[in-house]
């Protein structure tokens, strides 16, 4: 919504930032499988994360906003947020293997292999790699006008709000950011304000609109 006021550069940036925010906690599959359903033969280096194709097309939707598309085209474009929104009324999506390996994907499935087998499935672990791989997305990223990581924080939030609150590794990583760019607490609260009426009143005019 705000994307416009970006740069390329920053806009790119914001991109990287919500592909994490989305995979942080999504599952992980060894060649297509689930870790219950490994055998003695799966090549446990065949690491993937799952997306939904709710979360496909809502990348699709901020790359088309950002006027740039990554990884040549394996998410499906022209959908408004309202759009993709009715749709998961709609529909109730499964989960199917991310067919389009992202650089942020690479280096997240990266860290996770840093970690035994048998902890890469924790919460904990999970958010350690998703801040490692956030910390290094912020190194030494900083901004002359506070306007731009406020307009990235907005834009990150809504993403978060996505399925209706934000998750407990999604808060990490949203809070990091905050303390990376040095926002007072009540900026963070006003803008997590506004974005949760903004995705409650497209609900409601979704829920008018499907009754």
């Amino acid at each position: 919504m705000l994307l416009k006021m970006l740069s390329e550069a920053d806009k790119r940036h914001f991109l990287d930032l919500a592909d994490l925010l989305i995979m942080a906690d999504k599952p992980l599959l060894w060649e297509g499988k689930t870790s219950e359903e490994l055998t003695s033969s799966t090549d446990l280096e065949a690491l993937t994360i799952e997306k939904s194709e709710q979360d496909r097309d809502l990348m699709a939707e901020l790359e088309q906003s950002a006027g740039m598309q990554r990884g040549g085209g394996a998410f499906s474009a022209g959908l408004s947020l309202p759009q993709i929104m009715m749709q998961k009324r709609k529909n109730s999506f499964g989960f199917t293997p991310n067919d389009n390996r992202s650089d942020v994907m690479n280096r997240l499935v990266d860290v996770l292999k840093t970690y035994p087998f048998i902890k890469m499935e924790r919460p904990e672990i999970r958010v350690q790699a998703a801040l490692s791989v956030l910390l290094e997305l912020l190194n030494e990223k900083k901004y002359d006008l506070i306007s731009t990581p406020k307009v990235i924080l907005f834009e990150l939030l809504l993403v978060a709000l996505r399925d209706g609150k934000i998750t407990s590794t999604e808060l990490e990583l949203l809070k990091e950011f905050q303390r990376h760019h040095h926002l007072e607490d009540f900026i963070y609260d006003d803008l997590l304000e506004r974005a949760e009426v903004l995705n409650q009143e497209i609900s409601k005019t979704i829920s008018i609109i499907m009754e």
